[in-house]
């Protein structure tokens, strides 16, 4: 371009400071336009760099996914906030008193959307304590579910019914949250079962222990067991706990557990008994 100008005997510092738009308090000329260009080449540049260092990062397990990904986020949005305060500044424009009055117009947005920048800070939060990561298992307000990925605002959760919900990062942290995967690689549950009076209660302890250790998603250590819960109105009640690292499928071995229990119970008629209760019924005579 600067070859073609010198063909055309023009000089470039005048292309360069002609006015495109002038008035008191602000000029925008030629050379306005390739500094725009030039720092939003530079910002992309710089923001692809960034990117490429924590994916090589989290390639090398040394960063962990969910969190190196919010920071990337995060990190992203910084280098085109100060980008743009740059590019701004660049055209002649006041930027103090351009934050200035954008910090206003955000105070007064943000009573609207008061919701939106407590997702927002949530997410912040989430990212910094790791209370909860992306491939935990967690349960919220009754649902179980895997967390996918976790944004600045909301948080995606794969639940058993392989549905993909949405859930704003300030659920994470107002409300109690169980999370199956914190700090463990095996977590513990329990199926419980109520056999007959006169039942042999060892004969019933073997076979619930049996059971568990056959299966093969319970792991062998921590060893199941079987814990006498208590003389029940129509049973004698037993817990059977065992250790799973596949908590996110643990209803189905709830529900593999429980059909082989009834197997095992019928092949050694040990009895599950019926609900019972005795009614009494008074007369009374009259003379």
């Amino acid at each position: 371009m600067l070859l073609f100008l010198k063909v055309l005997d023009v000089q470039v510092s005048t292309v360069f400071n002609y006015e495109l738009y002038a008035d008191e308090k602000f000029q925008f000329r030629i050379y306005n336009i390739f500094i725009i260009l030039i720092l939003l080449y530079f910002i992309n540049g710089l923001s692809f760099a960034v990117e490429y260092w924590f994916d090589a990062r989290i390639e090398s397990k040394k960063l962990d996914i969910g969190r190196g990904k919010s920071f990337l986020q995060i990190v992203k949005y910084l280098i085109w906030l100060v980008g743009i305060i740059i590019l701004i500044g660049s055209m002649g424009f006041k930027v103090t008193l351009l934050i200035a009055s954008i910090s206003a117009l955000l105070i007064g947005v943000g009573f609207g959307l008061q919701h939106i920048f407590n997702d927002f800070f949530s997410g912040i939060i989430i990212l910094f304590d790791g209370s909860v990561k992306v491939n935990d298992v967690v349960e919220l307000e009754g649902v179980v579910g895997r967390i996918l990925d976790i944004g600045l605002r909301v948080s995606k959760i794969l639940t058993r019914d392989n549905v993909v919900i949405i859930v704003p990062n300030s659920r994470f942290t107002g409300q109690e949250v169980i999370n199956w995967s914190h700090n463990a690689d095996v977590t513990r549950f329990f199926v419980s079962v109520g056999v007959a009076y006169g039942s042999d209660v060892r004969l019933v302890e073997r076979i619930l222990l049996q059971v568990a250790k056959e299966h093969s998603q319970v792991v062998k250590t921590p060893a199941p067991f079987v814990r006498f819960k208590d003389f029940g109105e129509s049973s004698l009640d037993f817990e059977l706990y065992f250790w799973t690292a596949n908590d996110f499928l643990v209803e189905n071995i709830k529900s593999d557990i429980r059909f082989e229990i009834d197997k095992q119970f019928r092949e050694n008629t040990v009895e599950i008994p019926f609900p019972q209760h005795d009614l009494h019924l008074k007369s009374k005579s009259f003379d």
